[in-house]
C-alpha cells in the first residue's frame, strides 16, 4: 500500500510575504505626510455598514469628505482675480488707440478701435493693393479687433454669474478664455507676414510722415497703439489661464 503524500503548500514568494509597517507606508507615499492624513472612517460603525452594503450587492452610501479632493477649489481667488482683469483690459480695448502715427502737419492722429474697424472695414479690398501679406494681415487684424471687447464682455458675464456646479462654470468659462490665444496668434501671425514688407495703401490720403510709406515690422511696430498691445497681452493671458481649468 503507496502512502499518500499530503499536498504541501506551495513555496512563499516574496509577494505573499508579509509585509512591514515602514514597508507598507513607503510604497503608497505615506511617509511624506503620515501625520496628517485624516481618518477617513467616520466611525468603526460606518466601516461596518459600507462593508456590509458592498457585500450585499445594493446601493452604496455616498463617501464624500470635507477633505477629499473633490472639494478643492480650481479656481482660487487671486485666478478670479486675473481673469477679471484680462476681460476688463479687453472691454477697455474698446475705448484705446489701436493706431498712432505722425500726419505732415507734425501732429500725432490715432484710430480708436471703432475708427480702425470702419477703416479696415471699409479698405480690405485696398489693402491688398500694399501686397498679400498686406492684405492677410488686414483681415487678421479686423477679426481680432471686432472680438477681443466681445470676448472681454464674455469672460466677465461667465466670471460673475453663478452656473449650475463648479465643473460647468468652468467648463463655459475655458471656451472664451480658449478664444483669448486666437487674438494673440491672429496677432503673431500679422508680426510674421509684415516681415514680407509691403506698402500701406492709401498712404499720401493719410498724410503721414512718420512711419514711411513702406510697410514691414518695424513700420508696423510704430503704428500700433495702446489698444493693440493691450488685446495681445489679455489674449495671452486669457489662453494661459485657460488651461487651469
Amino acid at each position: 500500500m503507496t502512502a499518500t503524500r499530503p499536498n504541501s503548500a506551495p513555496p512563499q514568494t516574496p509577494a505573499d510575504q508579509d509585509i512591514s509597517e515602514e514597508m507598507r507606508f513607503r510604497f503608497i507615499g505615506f511617509e511624506v505626510y503620515s501625520k496628517q492624513i485624516p481618518r477617513f472612517w467616520k466611525s468603526d460603525a460606518e466601516a461596518a455598514e459600507y462593508s456590509k452594503q458592498v457585500q450585499l450587492g445594493v446601493g452604496v452610501s455616498s463617501l464624500d469628505r470635507d477633505f477629499s479632493l473633490l472639494h478643492d477649489v480650481a479656481l482660487s481667488k487671486v485666478d478670479k482675480l486675473v481673469m477679471t482683469a484680462v476681460g476688463a483690459v479687453m472691454l477697455l480695448t474698446a475705448v484705446l488707440p489701436w493706431v498712432q502715427f505722425r500726419t505732415v502737419t507734425g501732429s500725432d492722429f490715432s484710430l480708436s478701435w471703432m475708427g480702425v474697424i470702419g477703416t479696415l472695414f471699409g479698405g480690405i479690398g485696398t489693402a491688398f493693393s500694399g501686397g498679400l501679406t498686406v492684405g492677410l494681415s488686414a483681415i487678421l487684424a479686423l477679426l481680432s479687433a471686432i472680438v477681443t471687447p466681445l470676448l472681454g464682455i464674455w469672460i466677465l458675464a461667465l466670471l460673475w454669474t453663478k452656473a449650475p456646479s463648479e465643473d460647468a462654470f468652468q467648463e463655459r468659462l475655458r471656451k472664451p478664455l480658449q478664444l483669448g490665444y486666437g487674438v494673440f496668434f491672429a496677432g503673431v501671425a500679422i508680426f510674421v507676414l509684415s516681415l514680407a514688407g509691403g506698402q500701406i495703401p492709401g498712404y499720401a490720403s493719410w498724410g503721414m510722415i512718420d512711419p514711411g510709406e513702406s510697410y514691414g515690422l518695424g513700420d508696423l511696430l510704430m503704428l500700433l497703439s495702446y489698444g493693440a498691445y493691450s488685446a495681445l497681452g489679455a489674449g495671452f493671458v486669457a489662453g494661459v489661464k485657460s488651461g487651469d481649468l
